[in-house]
C-alpha cells in the first residue's frame, strides 16, 4: 500500500484533481438524491426490493425468459399492482385495465412505444403516441382493418393454408418404415406471415412455397428479441441509439440482411403497388384513403412484425397443448365434421379448408381455442405501457402519482390464471370450462 501513496497523493494535490473528485462526488450525491426522490413517489406500491430503486430487476427477469411466471408469482404475493421499476407498476385488476385502457380513457401511451418503430425515419400506428395523430392516422388504415373496401381476410389466410397443407404433403409425409420430421413452430410462423401477405399485398411472401424464411423476416426477428427487450425497460438507450452518431449505425433501406433489407423490399413493394392494377387488399384500401410516402411505407413495414408473431405463438402453444393431453385431442377430432370429398370437377370449389363460419358453429373447437389464448395469452408478452394522467390516480386502492407508468397487457397472464376466479385448476388445460 505504501508504495500506491504517491500515486494517490498526485491525483489529490492538483487543483484539477481536486476538482475532478469533487465532481464525481457531486454526481454520486446527485445520483443517490434523484434515486431517493423517485423511491419515495411509490414507496407504498408494494414489489421486489430492487424495483424501487433500480430497472435491473425487471430487465433481468425479461432476459431470463422467464417474466410472466416472475410476476404470476409477485401477483400471488403482493396483490393485483406490483412495483416493478422505480417508476413503473403492473396491474392485473380487469376492471383497472379496462378503464386505463379504454378509448378515451385520459392515461396516454409510453415512450415504450417507441421502440417498436420499424424505421428512423418515421412513425407508425403503434409507434404513435399522441391521439390526435393516431386518430389522423386511423382514417387512413381503419376501414382495411375492419374487412371493408373489398378486402377479404378468410380467403388470404386459406390460400396460405393450403400452401401450408401442400408443403406438408410434398415435403414432410411419413411412411410406416420412414419417419419425416417438421419443425412446426417454424412452419406455422411461415404460414402466418404468408397469410399476411396473401391479405395485406394479395401475393404471399413465398415462405410456404420455398420452405426458408424467404426475406430474413424471422431471422430479423429473432435476432432483435434480446434488444429489444432491453430497450424496452431502458427507453433512454433507444433514445441515445437515435441521436448522432450512433444514428449511423442503425439499419439502413437496401442492406443485405436484417431490418434495413426488410425496409428495402417494403418501398420496393409499395413502390410497385403506387404504378400497378389495383388489388382488393389491405395496401390497396391504404392507398385509397389517401395515405402516401412514408407514412404509408411504416404501416405496411409494421404488419411484417405485429400480427405474425402472436398468431403463431397461439398456434404453437394450443397445439402443444392438445398434443399433451391426448384426451381433449380426440374429443376435437370427433366433434369435427368429416372431410369432404375431393371435387370430381375443377370447376368446383375445393372444400378441403371448413369455411370460418362453420368452424365458429362447432362449440368445441372454440372452447379449445380461448382455452389456449386463457393459459397463453399472445398479448401477454408486451406490457403495452400507459401513463397516469397528471392529476394521479387509484388503481385498487393503491394511489398512483401522476407520470407513473402502468403495464397493462402482462397483467392478462396473472387474470387467464387467477384460482379465485377459474378455480383450483386454473393452470389446467381444459376446454370443458368454456
Amino acid at each position: 500500500m505504501e508504495s500506491l501513496q504517491p500515486l494517490w497523493n498526485t491525483f489529490t494535490s492538483t487543483p484539477s484533481s481536486v476538482l475532478i473528485w469533487s465532481l464525481v462526488g457531486f454526481l454520486l450525491v446527485t445520483d443517490v438524491v434523484r434515486r431517493t426522490i423517485r423511491w419515495r413517489r411509490l414507496r407504498h406500491v408494494p414489489g421486489p426490493p430492487l424495483a424501487g430503486w433500480t430497472s435491473l430487476w425487471l430487465t433481468g427477469s425479461f432476459l431470463r425468459g422467464g417474466f410472466l411466471e416472475d410476476y404470476e408469482k409477485l401477483a400471488a404475493k403482493y396483490g393485483p399492482v406490483i412495483r416493478v421499476t422505480p417508476n413503473r407498476v403492473l396491474c392485473s385488476d380487469v376492471d383497472a385495465l379496462y378503464r386505463i385502457s379504454a378509448v378515451r380513457s385520459p392515461y396516454r401511451k409510453d415512450e415504450w412505444y417507441k421502440v417498436s418503430k420499424v424505421s428512423k425515419h418515421g412513425d407508425h400506428t403503434i409507434s404513435l403516441l399522441g391521439p390526435e395523430p393516431r386518430r389522423e392516422r386511423k382514417k387512413y388504415i381503419g376501414p382495411a382493418y375492419s374487412g371493408r373496401g373489398g378486402v377479404n381476410f378468410e380467403h388470404g389466410a386459406d390460400r396460405a393454408l393450403a400452401s401450408f397443407i401442400d408443403l406438408i404433403e410434398r415435403k414432410y409425409l411419413s411412411t410406416p418404415g420412414h419417419l419425416v420430421s417438421m419443425d412446426f413452430g417454424e412452419k406455422v410462423h411461415y404460414w402466418a406471415l404468408d397469410s399476411i401477405g396473401e391479405i395485406a399485398y394479395s401475393s404471399s411472401f413465398g415462405m410456404l412455397d420455398q420452405d426458408r424464411d424467404t426475406y430474413g423476416i424471422l431471422a430479423a426477428n429473432d435476432g432483435s428479441v434480446g434488444l429489444i427487450k432491453l430497450l424496452s425497460n431502458h427507453t433512454w438507450i433507444w433514445h441515445a441509439l437515435h441521436r448522432w452518431p450512433l444514428l449511423y449505425l442503425l439499419p439502413n433501406d437496401g442492406d443485405e440482411s436484417g431490418l434495413g433489407a426488410i425496409m428495402g423490399h417494403v418501398r420496393h413493394l409499395v413502390g410497385t403497388r403506387l404504378t400497378a392494377p389495383p388489388q382488393p387488399d389491405m395496401l390497396q384500401s391504404f392507398i385509397n384513403h389517401g395515405l402516401r410516402g412514408e407514412d404509408l411505407c411504416q404501416e405496411v413495414g409494421i404488419q411484417f412484425f405485429a400480427g405474425s408473431d402472436t398468431v403463431a405463438s397461439l398456434l404453437r402453444t394450443t397445439i402443444l397443448l392438445l398434443l399433451t393431453h391426448p384426451s381433449t385431442y380426440r374429443r376435437l377430432q370427433s366433434s369435427l365434421p368429416p372431410p369432404p370429398a375431393a371435387p370430381t370437377d375443377e370447376k368446383e370449389p375445393d372444400r378441403s379448408i371448413i369455411p370460418d363460419a362453420e368452424a365458429k358453429a362447432i362449440p368445441y373447437l372454440r372452447a379449445v381455442i380461448q382455452e389456449g389464448i386463457r393459459l397463453f395469452p399472445p398479448v401477454a408478452m408486451g406490457a403495452f405501457w400507459k401513463e397516469v394522467p397528471a392529476e394521479g390516480d387509484e388503481v385498487c386502492g393503491v394511489r398512483l402519482p401522476g407520470g407513473t407508468v402502468v403495464g397493462t397487457s402482462n397483467g392478462v397472464w396473472v387474470t387467464g390464471r387467477e384460482r379465485a376466479f377459474w378455480g383450483g385448476d386454473a393452470g389446467t388445460f381444459r376446454p370443458e370450462r368454456w
